[in-house]
């Protein structure tokens, strides 16, 4: 299982833009989230807005049994819903999710995870 977590700069003046954004994805828009999620095998997707001083991030985390591909799907894709999160995106970080920036993922350098089996169940 890959673990991916994203920090992607807000624009200056678009936190609002980013809340509405994923307010609008928990709501209108969770039905076509969830068919897009599924498709791609994006298993787990959590997004947070982390206020500071020297600008807010959106960060984002995934978990995906292969976020490369996923990634790849997702970038390629023309599909209406899909498309319309890339725009959203943009508009609130200037990230173009068709052409992600090149480089290495952030990488993993520890988790921790509650098992079932140490909890005595």
């Amino acid at each position: 299982m890959d673990h991916i977590c994203l920090a992607l700069p807000v624009l200056p003046g678009k936190s609002d833009a980013a809340r509405s954004f994923m307010r609008e994805l928990d709501t209108t828009r969770r039905t076509d989230y969830d068919r897009s999620e599924r498709r791609i095998g994006i298993t787990k997707e959590v997004w947070f807005l982390a206020l500071s001083a020297a600008g807010d991030q959106l960060i984002g985390y995934m978990e995906s049994a292969d976020f490369g591909r996923a990634l790849g799907m997702f970038s390629a894709s023309r599909d209406e819903f899909d498309v319309w999160f890339k725009r959203q995106m943009q508009d609130v970080t200037g990230v173009d999710l068709e052409a992600p920036p090149a480089g290495p993922l952030p990488e993993l350098l520890s988790t921790y995870e509650v098992r079932a089996a140490a909890l005595g169940a």
